[in-house]
């Protein structure tokens, strides 16, 4: 051989066969063996078989398929997870895979997303959910749980490992550890994410968190960990801290829900369970309430969610409760006795809230009555929304209505309302009323789509185009401005008789910190209807704004009448209750004056409109300007002739106040109480008729009608001011603010507001000079 070299014997002497020794060169043999290694490498990577991880052709023996998930069976309250095992249809050759399997099953690559974080490698399956930055958190507190069970880590152990199997989720490895003197803690890592929780055996609790980024609901794991970890105290130990009036030996349980992570806005606003979402607010997320699920279901049409929720916390009972308990209301008998206590019952459509039972009647209320005693004698009635039973309800306590078209294209919808919240269509208490008011005589539910009907029966410049009669109001409940919104609208007005009202639930009330400008939905009113008020209702939930369209500005004297007359109104045109009761828990007359002033932020986002109203510059005094009174700036005079004006006493400023105390004194009559003073001079005996007649002849020469277009009250100037000439444009030099400002547009919540203010205010239009006579504007 060429690299080595024979070698002598170190031995010359011996008689025997001698073995021969070879010198290897070691760099040249280390060259050759590596040689060797990338040649076969490279040949059995080329035609040795290649078993694609995830290939359908792979034995289902040696791997796992995560989307062979058994289908989720949803009963009424709690999901129940029927577990079918992995690989199987169900058969008795199923087998339970083991963790190799598992993961060998599952292709690891970067999951493309369009969120705005990207944590490092996403796992995504190539069939199935993906496994996104964004998850689901269920942290889970219980009390009054066995000490033996929570002291016991093997116990915990198996339960966990149950439980991961049962809400199929992948356990990769756990661990508990106990503790000394007593109590567990355990983590189990997860293909999803995790799994914790710790124990307090002497005070019966276990706190738990969980953790997936996994589509699988995660919520109904629920029920799971109560039936695996809600193991009840045993008799005769401690009470832990349990509250005094409870069981000490059933299990309480509390949790929140909450997405986790990075989404989309759309992702975000497309969730019932995002966090924004009136479901998360008032269930989910909200720790402080026990919380019990009545129904979750998707109809054809939309989710619904039904709950019931109490504070946790609670000692008293709801003023519903106490009226319908043994005792007087505010008894202390009532306090810390859990059987008087009534859970709210929440009712939410696509995670939007629809009702409590606890102020649902004031919600309603709010929505229905304000326009249906706007117009003089409401005959027929339309109501659009998604479950509108209560408005419904309210509508039939008028005894003018002789129908009520109530449009709903969810019949299942109906169905789970009179199943779950009859209270919304119960119409019992009322005198003439069927039991149900589905079922009453006058109502007719019409389960053809809203915006079809209206547009081939009406339009907003012909009116009505079929055999459909007109409605004199239109209860609105929920509108969201979308495709089609503009048409609906237009047809829904031109569906209003001559005098026609329609009311509108626009949502959430509005704050001084909101940003936000008007929706489109004012600007359709404002262009299509003569008046347009709006107003909130802080009672229900957490607040509801309302908009009321008139077709006529004749409802403005309606809407402003005084709190007697809409109490009287109420007792006259509303039938009665079977047990004597009052048929309303918050509408009356007081709560209607509340109605007539909307709050300060709609003045201040409607004068956020670009330009801005005319009016949006006097809705506060100017601080920068005077306020000249009576005594410091006029003296009355009598010129030779006898002819008696104001005149100026020194130099008053441009934009100056006048005698803003006095004419703040000016007297607001409405027109039908003018109308009746001048009947009781002639038709009621005993009067002293002369005072009577002075005042009216007093009233006709310095009154006027109020700015407040339709409303038909007359402001009545007393002291100085009625000895001011009205002047022409050439010499007037003082004016009412109503003067300087245009006609009243049909929706402005700063006339609403102030509306007084500018009927009565004076300011000086021109400089006046000391000795000058005062001249006020004509209006």
């Amino acid at each position: 051989m060429a690299a080595t070299k024979r070698l002598p014997d170190g031995n010359a002497n011996s008689s025997t066969v001698s073995s021969e020794k070879y010198a290897v060169d070691i760099r040249k043999f280390i060259v050759f063996i590596f040689a060797i290694t990338i040649v076969s490498f490279s040949l059995g990577s080329i035609y040795g078989p290649v078993r694609n991880i995830g290939d359908a052709s792979a034995s289902s023996s040696n791997r796992a398929k995560i989307d062979d998930i058994p289908a989720i069976d949803r009963k009424e309250g709690w999901t129940d997870l029927l577990l079918t095992p992995v690989g199987s249809s169900g058969g008795s050759g199923a087998r339970e895979q083991t963790d190799a399997e598992v993961v060998e099953g599952i292709s690891h690559r970067r999951a493309r997303t369009d969120n705005i974080a990207d944590f490092g490698l996403l796992i995504d399956k190539t069939e199935g959910l993906e496994y996104n930055p964004a998850g689901q958190h269920l942290l889970v507190d219980m009390r009054n749980v066995s000490y033996s069970f929570l002291d016991d880590a093997e116990a915990l152990a198996a339960a966990i490992v149950e439980l991961i199997r049962v809400t199929h989720h992948t356990l990769l490895s756990h661990h508990c550890h106990k503790l000394i003197p007593a109590g567990v803690s355990c983590v189990g890592v997860l293909l999803e994410s995790h799994i914790s929780f710790h124990t307090w055996p002497e005070e019966g609790v276990i706190t738990f968190d969980l953790f997936t980024c996994g589509g699988t609901p995660l919520l109904a794991a629920l029920p799971l960990i109560e039936k695996y970890f809600g193991i009840p105290r045993e008799e005769g130990r401690s009470r832990g801290i349990g509250a005094t009036h409870e069981d000490p030996t059933k299990v309480v349980t509390q949790w929140v829900h909450q997405l986790r992570g990075f989404r989309t806005n759309d992702q975000r606003a497309s969730h019932v369970m995002d966090d924004k979402s009136d479901l998360a607010l008032a269930v989910l997320t909200n720790p402080d309430v026990s919380k019990d699920q009545i129904i979750s279901t998707e109809t054809s049409q939309q989710r619904v969610d039904i709950w019931d929720i109490q504070d946790s916390d609670e000692e008293g009972q709801s003023i519903f409760d106490m009226m319908d308990g043994p005792f007087p209301i505010g008894d202390p008998r009532y306090r810390n006795s859990p059987q008087y206590v009534t859970p709210s019952r929440m009712f939410f459509l696509n995670g939007k809230i629809k009702s409590g039972n606890q102020t649902e009647r004031v919600l309603h209320e709010a929505l229905v009555h304000p326009a249906m005693f706007a117009h003089e004698a409401p005959k027929r009635v339309a109501i659009l929304g998604r479950g509108e039973a209560g408005a419904l309800r309210e509508v039939l306590k008028h005894k003018t209505v002789d129908s009520v078209v109530m449009f709903e294209n969810d019949k299942s919808l109906l169905n789970i309302i009179k199943e779950h919240i009859p209270t919304l269509c119960d119409c019992r208490n009322q005198e003439g009323t069927a039991d149900v008011c589905f079922d009453d005589t006058r109502t007719e539910i019409n389960f053809s789509n809203a915006l079809e009907f209206f547009s081939e029966n009406f339009d907003i410049k012909g009116g009505k185009k079929g055999d459909v009669e007109k409605f004199d109001v239109i209860v609105l409940n929920d509108l969201e401005l979308q495709e089609n919104s503009v048409k609906l609208l237009d047809s829904m007005i031109g569906s209003l008789t001559q005098d026609g009202i329609i009311v509108i639930n626009v949502g959430s009330t509005k704050q001084l910190t909101d940003t936000r400008k008007f929706g489109d939905i004012f600007s359709l009113l404002e262009m299509r209807l003569d008046t347009v008020f709006v107003y909130e209702e802080n009672r229900a939930w957490t607040g509801f704004s309302f908009v009321v369209g008139c077709l006529s500005k004749s409802c403005r004297k309606r809407w402003y009448a005084k709190n007697d007359a809409i109490d009287y109104e109420i007792s006259s045109r509303t039938v009665s209750s079977t047990d004597g009761s009052s048929l309303f828990v918050n509408f009356d007359g007081g709560t209607q004056h509340g109605y007539k002033f909307p709050p300060k932020a709609w003045e201040d986002l409607y004068c956020r409109r670009e330009p801005e109203p005319a009016e949006c510059q006097y809705r506060s005094l100017n601080l920068g300007k005077e306020i000249i009174s009576w005594e410091s700036g006029f003296e009355m005079q009598t010129d030779k002739n006898g002819h008696t004006g104001i005149f100026a006493t020194r130099n008053i400023e441009d934009g100056s106040y006048i005698v803003p105390e006095e004419a703040s004194a000016s007297l607001f009559l409405p027109a039908d109480t003018l109308a009746n003073l001048v009947d009781s001079t002639s038709s009621v005996p005993g009067t002293n008729k002369v005072e009577i007649k002075n005042f009216v002849e007093y009233a006709n020469k310095y009154g006027r009608e109020s700015l407040t277009e339709g409303l038909g009250n007359q402001v009545i100037d007393v002291g100085p001011i009625i000895r001011v000439k009205v002047g022409k444009d050439d010499n007037a030099n003082i004016a009412r603010i109503s003067t300087l400002l245009p006609p009243l547009p049909s929706f402005s919540p700063v006339f609403e507001r102030n509306r007084r203010m500018f009927d009565t205010l004076v300011v000086a239009t021109s400089v006046i000079r000391k000795g000058e006579e005062v001249f006020l504007h004509e209006n």
